[in-house]
Parts: structure tokens; C-alpha cells; sequence
């Protein structure tokens, strides 16, 4: 036993050593392969190395605006990293590198770096010019604002900015195409100790390219709105969401811009009653039912023209009201290029941009612009001797006052405002409409449109209109809770809404007074709604067949110190059910309503079957139902996978 037992150690001992000596010729042979790509390796990385200091240099003169270096640094930098990947790619040719996965792996994340620099650099060799070009109209002019400038320079500007979009266009897609590369790029690996900065920088990328994705279309909008290429007239609507209305706030007043060649020819503005009072028996149009039973009046005026929440619509029907009133008393129609739509919380976000506004020996800040415009316009007029017809007077001054530091902006600053230019489209602050087919769709493609969505599957948008409850929704905290349970033969749908009155009985608040609107799939059937006063007679459904909704619609008031919360049940169409079984798949899409301020919003989802991914991150989650919770100050989507 002890001689058979010596025989199988010394053969076990005899086929480590053939394997050990086996292993140490592999390796040998694998360094002599590799030693014979060497060259490549090399001229790779020195390459790279050579492509970084260029567009380390190339950076250095966009900061010193040497424009001319910039781009002759950019187009080295692309050379270098080009050459650097064609030795690259050399090397993953080498059939031990191709197909020992180990190696092949490493090397394909050194291309995915490099790739990326590449792309970066191609980027700059485009946008120098550009920069340059808009850079030299401010060479040596004015004080570096905008109103400084030259009036042909500011039409050169905006044919600059008009004419970018194909370049901007170009960048988009080089920086969405850099940030699939570092996605590609494994977290351990030769690229280890830079992953995190690696993840950093596709941060900053995507972000970048978030902006420019937004920013795009205002290359082509912001030229029309500042009259080029032909003059333009423009309506304004001011929505004071204190006083929510459908589509914003209530339109207390008005403005009419003239615009040509990014200056601002003409700017008034006017009390919404100032068109409405003068049309009293010269015009006639029959309002709303909702209007005329809770406002007490027998026609439908401008002032109350926004009662549909897609802007489109109301934009429409303020154009007409406006051209329809002031013909009513032999005033010229006006000819606008489009209809802009904006609340005071886009005044006070340019505020906190531009700084405070000080009129009539008064300080608007972002805080306060609000609430002090609308006691100098309801209140403090009496006090000044200012009689009730010139009252918002006031408005004309303010506008004046932020339009001047707006121009006076320096150029360092332009991108701020064009980050609160975004953030306040997708909070629907702003809403442009255009006459033009064409320029309407580039207001749809911004987002800026204000449009009802149509999407194919669920759909839910809350619309409060406050009737005769002052300015109260300043007071009135709101929250949405949608809740879904998907059975095996229908799917039920709640929609909770709670409100919270904070305020009281003052000047400015009263009882909240609000004719609400539920908007949901067309073909949704009202099953009962529970929390209100009113008799079941005082319900409605109606279909809009344009949008593609049913709307579930209701009165109600809460007192000053009280809440209330309503619950609407229905039934979601079957279609609803049978694309998301097809699509093995659930969206349901939350418009905000524009100026709506709602503090909450919960949504709650339960299916039959089990889910496996959800969209946004979900708060809790089960195996057959979700819960999320967020906020609505925009739009929301979410999106339930199903097995």
C-alpha cells in the first residue's frame, strides 16, 4: 500500500511539473505575441496622449477667445485620437488579443476612452467657429449685453442663432453618441482607478446633451419671438394662478408685443376688462355652463376666454375674443404671429436672475412679486388716488424695468436664463402658441405648446378652475392620489383629490370655489364620486373626441380653516387593458394642468399578474403592485413592465 500510494504521489507530482512547465511556455508565448504588437500599444497610447494636449490647448484658447488656435488645436486633438484608434484597432486584430476575452475586454474599453475623446473633439472642431462668430459680434461693443449692441448686430445675432441648428443638431448627436461609449466601459478593468471620474464626466455629458435636446428648437423659436426673419405681433396672456383658470390663472391682463429684429419695437399692456367692458352689448358670445351658472353671466368674455386646459385651444379662443371685441367697437383686428401664455412664477424666476425690481418706490423680489403686485392693483390703487381704470398701470412699469435688465444681461449669464427658460417650460409657465402650422410644431416639439397629450394607453390630468374665490388658490394646499386596480375583467381607476384651505377671509382669499375636471381614457365610465355637498345632478361626463378623453366634471367649496377631500371612481375602457396585455407593459401618462400648484402626488398600482420592472424609481414595491409618491410641478410618466 505504502509503494502504491509513493507511485500516485510521484505521478501526481510529475504532472504538476509538465503543467507547471507547460504553463510558463504559454505565458513565454503569449509575452512574445504581445511584445510583437508592442509598436501598436506604443504608438496608441502616445497618440492618445498627444490628442489630450491638443484639446487641453485647444480649451486654453477658447478661454483666451483665440477662435483661429481653438480650431486648428480641436482639429489636431481629432488627428491624434484618429491615428490613436487605427493602432488600436491593429492591436484587437491580433488573434491572441481577439480571442482571449480577458485581454480583447481591456482593450475594447481603452477604444470606448478613446472613441469618446474623439467624438468630444470632432464636437469642438464644429461648435469654435460658431462661438467664434457670435463671440466678435460683442468684440469691442457696447458693454457685453445684448441692448448694447449695434441693431445690425443684433439681426446678425439672431440669423447666427437661427442658422445654428443643424451644427447644435450635429453636437446633440456626437454627445448622445460619447455617452454610449462610456456605458460600454466595464466598471473593473485597466480602467478602474478613473471609473468614478469616467462616470462623472458621462454626467456632465448627458446633461449637456439634456439641454442642448431642449434648447434645439428655441434656436429656431427664439429668432420668430424676437422678429426675425419678419417683424412680428405677438398677444400676450397673463395667467394669475393665484386665481387658477383651465389653461394658466385668470387673465386679468394682456399685452401686445412688437418685435423686429431682436428689438422690442412696442410693448403695452392693458386690463383684460379695458377690451371687455367697451364690447358690452356689441358683443355676444354664449359661455361655458360651468361659467355662466357659477359666475352668474350671460356671455363669454376675453377675460374668461382660457376655459379649455390644452393651450392650443384657449390660445385660439383668446386671439378670437381679443380681435372679436375690439372690431365690436370699430378698432383694427390685429394680425399676430402667435399667443404667449405666462404666469407670475416665470416673472419671478427672471427676478431672481435679473435682480430686484424697484417701481414706484417699491421692491419686487421673487418672494414678493405676486402677492405686492396684486395688492398695489386691487388694494393700494385707492390710497394712491390712481383711479380703478388705470390700476394696472402699474404692470406697464415692471415690464419695462425687467425688459431693460434682461437686455443688460451680460452674455455670462445667458445660459442661466436659458436653464430657467427650460425648467419654466416644463413647469408650462410659459405656452406658446403660433399661427404658422409649421412654427406650431416647433412650439410641439419644445414642449412649449401646452397641448393635451394622446397617448395610447392611461392618462389622468387634474384641471381646477377657480369661480368668484379671489386669488384663494394662493392658500388652498392640493394633493392627487391616482389608484389602479387592474382585475382579471376590468380595471378600476380612483382618482383622490384632498384640498386644504390655509388662508381666510380677507381682501385677497376667500372659500375656495372650484369647478373641477377630471380628464381620463375616452371611453371611461363614472361609477359614483364620493366628498361632495351637491345633489348627483350636478355631476357631467362628457366625451372630447378631439382630445381623445372622457371628462368627469364637478363643483365644489372649502371654507377658510377646513379641507376637503373628493374620490372619483371609474372604469378604465378595455383598451386601456388590452394594449398594456400586448405590449406586456403599463404606462399611464399625469399632465399637469398649467399654473396648478399641486404639493403631492401619489400613485398607486396593483395588477393580477406580476411585474417586473417600473419607471420612475417606485417608493414601494410588491410583486403584483407598486406605490410611487413625487411631486407635479411637470408632466409625469410612468411605466409598469408585466410578465
Amino acid at each position: 500500500m505504502k509503494t502504491t500510494g509513493a507511485t500516485v504521489l510521484w505521478l501526481f507530482l510529475k504532472i504538476i511539473k509538465y503543467l507547471f512547465w507547460a504553463a510558463v511556455a504559454a505565458f513565454i508565448f503569449i509575452v512574445i505575441l504581445l511584445l510583437s504588437r508592442y509598436q501598436d500599444i506604443k504608438a496608441a497610447a502616445a497618440a492618445g496622449l498627444a490628442g489630450k494636449e491638443e484639446i487641453s490647448a485647444a480649451v486654453a484658447a477658447l478661454q483666451s477667445q483665440n477662435w483661429t488656435e481653438a480650431e486648428a488645436r480641436a482639429i489636431q486633438g481629432q488627428e491624434k485620437f484618429a491615428a490613436s484608434l487605427a493602432s488600436l484597432d491593429r492591436l484587437q486584430n491580433n488573434y491572441l488579443i481577439a480571442h482571449i476575452r480577458p485581454l480583447s475586454s481591456q482593450v475594447n474599453d481603452l477604444e470606448y476612452l478613446l472613441k469618446t475623446a474623439e467624438i468630444l473633439s470632432r464636437s469642438l472642431v464644429r461648435v469654435v467657429p460658431l462661438a467664434g462668430d457670435l463671440a466678435t459680434l460683442y468684440s469691442g461693443k457696447g458693454q457685453g449685453d445684448f441692448s448694447s449692441l449695434p441693431a445690425a448686430d443684433k439681426y446678425r445675432l439672431l440669423q447666427k442663432i437661427y442658422e445654428a441648428e443643424p451644427e447644435l443638431n450635429g453636437l446633440k448627436a456626437n454627445l448622445d453618441l460619447a455617452v454610449m461609449n462610456l456605458d460600454k466601459i466595464k466598471r473593473f478593468g485597466v480602467l478602474y482607478p478613473v471609473y468614478n471620474r469616467l462616470s462623472d464626466i458621462k454626467g456632465e455629458l448627458s446633461q449637456a446633451a439634456n439641454l442642448l435636446e431642449n434648447t434645439l428648437p428655441l434656436t429656431m423659436i427664439l429668432p420668430i419671438l424676437g422678429g426675425y426673419p419678419q417683424a412680428s405681433d405677438f398677444l400676450i396672456i397673463f395667467q394669475n394662478n393665484d386665481e387658477l383658470r383651465p389653461s394658466g390663472g385668470f387673465i386679468g391682463a394682456y399685452g401686445l408685443l412688437k418685435t423686429k429684429d431682436g428689438e422690442i419695437v412696442s410693448l403695452q399692456t392693458g386690463d383684460s376688462y379695458h377690451i371687455d367692458m367697451p364690447a358690452i352689448g356689441r358683443w355676444t358670445k354664449e359661455p361655458p355652463a360651468a361659467i355662466a351658472k357659477y359666475l352668474k353671466v350671460e356671455n363669454w368674455w376675453f377675460r374668461d376666454a382660457n376655459w379649455s386646459p390644452d393651450w392650443p385651444t384657449s390660445a385660439q379662443t383668446a386671439q378670437s375674443f381679443y380681435n372679436g371685441e375690439i372690431a365690436a367697437v370699430g378698432q383694427t383686428p390685429l394680425d399676430f404671429r402667435g399667443i404667449i401664455g405666462i404666469t407670475p412664477d416665470f416673472v419671478a424666476d427672471l427676478i431672481s436672475l435679473v435682480g430686484p425690481l424697484t417701481v414706484q418706490g417699491q421692491t419686487y423680489q421673487p418672494e414678493n412679486f405676486q402677492e405686492l403686485l396684486q395688492y398695489n392693483v386691487e388694494m393700494a390703487y385707492k390710497e394712491k388716488n390712481i383711479s380703478e381704470w388705470d390700476r394696472k398701470d402699474i404692470i406697464n412699469d415692471l415690464l419695462a424695468e425687467l425688459k431693460d435688465k434682461l437686455f443688460k444681461l451680460p452674455s455670462k449669464k445667458w445660459l442661466a436664463a436659458l436653464k430657467i427658460i427650460d425648467q419654466n417650460i416644463k413647469e408650462k409657465n410659459i405656452l406658446l402658441y403660433f399661427n404658422d402650422p409649421s412654427q406650431q410644431a416647433l412650439a410641439d416639439n419644445l414642449g412649449i405648446s401646452g397641448r393635451i397629450a394622446q397617448p395610447t394607453q392611461d392618462y389622468l390630468m387634474v384641471v381646477d378652475a377657480n369661480l368668484a374665490a379671489f386669488k384663494t388658490d394662493a392658500v388652498v394646499k392640493k394633493s392627487v392620489e391616482y389608484s389602479l386596480q387592474a382585475g382579471a375583467q376590468d380595471w378600476q381607476a380612483t382618482v383622490k383629490l384632498r384640498y386644504e384651505h390655509q388662508g381666510g377671509f380677507d381682501w385677497r382669499t376667500t372659500r375656495y370655489r372650484s369647478y373641477t375636471r377630471i380628464y381620463a381614457p375616452l371611453g371611461s365610465v363614472l361609477e359614483k364620486i364620493d366628498g361632495l355637498d351637491e345633489e348627483k345632478n350636478d355631476f357631467n361626463t362628457t366625451d372630447d373626441w378631439e382630445n381623445n378623453k372622457t371628462i368627469f366634471g364637478f363643483f365644489f367649496q372649502v371654507e377658510p380653516g377646513d379641507s376637503r377631500e373628493i374620490s372619483v371612481h371609474y372604469r378604465l375602457p378595455q383598451a386601456v387593458s388590452a394594449l398594456s396585455a400586448d405590449n406586456s407593459a403599463y404606462r399611464l401618462l399625469v399632465q399637469k394642468q398649467p399654473g396648478r400648484r399641486t404639493d403631492r402626488l401619489t400613485v398607486k398600482l396593483n395588477f393580477n399578474q406580476e411585474i417586473t420592472a417600473s419607471q420612475p424609481a417606485g417608493i414601494a414595491m410588491s410583486n403584483q403592485g407598486i406605490s410611487f409618491q413625487t411631486g407635479l410641478e411637470e408632466d409625469q410618466a410612468f411605466l409598469v413592465n408585466l410578465k
